[in-house]
């Protein structure tokens, strides 16, 4: 739990008066959601299960089929931060609508909590920020949120500005309860958005692209945003393609593309540890030294008065500065190159994309199948 608040205590000590009683089926899903478990994984907890799940969508036209989700088999822990990558179109948004119970699967499974999102009960705990949120222009913060809470079934008054105070908290934005929501910024009303999404206390917090189109500054603050979140206790499952925000935050990573899951795992273990290469960065380097260092050297090339030696095998740096040292070379720079993510979304995706080309996409049956069936 976040520490207790100064701004709100006088609010908190005064108003303790009840709101109206939610309704019965609200407070029903409210019940089944706390008596539910959660399935065990080991020491972890799975919070997002989906099983050969797959997604078909018919053109009401043509009456074409196109397959938005194919066999996808996916699994997201309690307390990590799950980041969803993949360029657009990929599906990452039809997954998270099938996770929420948004659209219905054509076949497989998906789970919250271990309750299919056809129940309510699923939703309970849920907190979700969409791509493109529409908000009241002339609300205040403060009010859009005592709403969204009146809407999520608080009840008493204490709880209802207990829980504001904290969404503004996390969210970065307890300095703007009293500004209209026409006079924020982009980067503000994504916040506001993720305020809102925090409004209920959920476990399982789902933001769609929730960075896209935020400037630096923007994108900083909604990733500290994040970070509160999950020290919070809760579990953030993000869809992204911005692959430097996925690794600053992520604890494990799944990419996904035309509909069909590439790979997943913790991002060590998807991007390889090991130096792919070493590029030196030298001044007044002999001739005679470029050509005793050819068979080490993938790439020569000149910047300005210095010389750039891209090394085949990083095994070789010693060698290769001693031999530099020994002629009278000037050594700037030792940079080791490693596997970043977006090298292997790149990959992966370009694998993918030429695979299709080549001979339709693999429909979860195992034969071949193109995109449009």
């Amino acid at each position: 739990m976040l520490p207790d608040l100064n701004v709100h205590q006088e609010v908190l000590r005064q108003k303790d008066q009840a709101l109206p009683e939610c309704d019965g089926a609200a407070q029903a899903a409210i019940e089944v959601v706390g008596s539910s478990t959660v399935e065990p994984e080991g020491e972890r907890r799975v919070v997002v299960k989906a099983v050969n799940l797959g997604k078909v969508f018919t053109s009401s036209f043509t009456a074409r089929k196109k397959w938005a989700i194919r066999g996808l088999n996916l699994e997201v822990f309690e307390k990590e931060v799950f980041g969803f990558l993949g360029p657009n179109g990929a599906g990452k948004t039809t997954t998270i609508k099938l996770l929420l119970g948004l659209l219905r699967p054509t076949y497989g499974s998906i789970e919250i909590f271990g309750t299919a999102p056809s129940s309510p009960a699923s939703r309970v705990q849920v907190g979700f920020l969409p791509e493109n949120p529409s908000f009241y222009d002339y609300l205040r913060l403060g009010e859009f949120l005592r709403l969204c809470a009146a809407l999520s079934g608080l009840r008493r008054k204490r709880d209802v500005e207990r829980r504001v105070a904290e969404s503004l908290f996390v969210s970065g934005l307890i300095d703007h309860e009293d500004v209209q929501m026409r006079k924020f910024s982009k980067g503000m009303l994504q916040r506001a958005g993720l305020a809102q999404a925090l409004i209920n206390n959920p476990r399982l917090l789902i933001l769609d692209e929730p960075m896209s189109g935020l400037d630096p500054i923007g994108r900083k603050e909604f990733r500290d945003s994040i970070m509160r979140a999950r020290e919070n206790g809760m579990t953030v499952f993000f869809s992204s393609h911005i692959i430097a925000d996925v690794e600053l935050l992520c604890d494990r990573v799944a990419i996904i593309n035309n509909g069909q899951l590439e790979k997943a795992g913790p991002i060590g273990e998807l991007v390889r540890e090991d130096v792919k290469s070493v590029e030196v960065v030298a001044k007044e380097v002999a001739e005679s030294a470029v050509l005793q260092l050819e068979p080490f050297v993938e790439e020569t090339r000149t910047v300005g008065d210095a010389v750039v030696l891209k090394l085949r095998d990083s095994r070789s740096t010693t060698l290769v500065l001693g031999t530099l040292a020994s002629h009278g070379a000037r050594i700037l720079s030792v940079t080791p190159h490693k596997e970043t993510l977006e090298s292997v979304f790149v990959r992966q995706v370009t694998r993918d994309s030429l695979s299709c080309a080549a001979g339709g996409a693999e429909t979860p049956s195992g034969g071949r199948r193109k995109r449009d069936v």
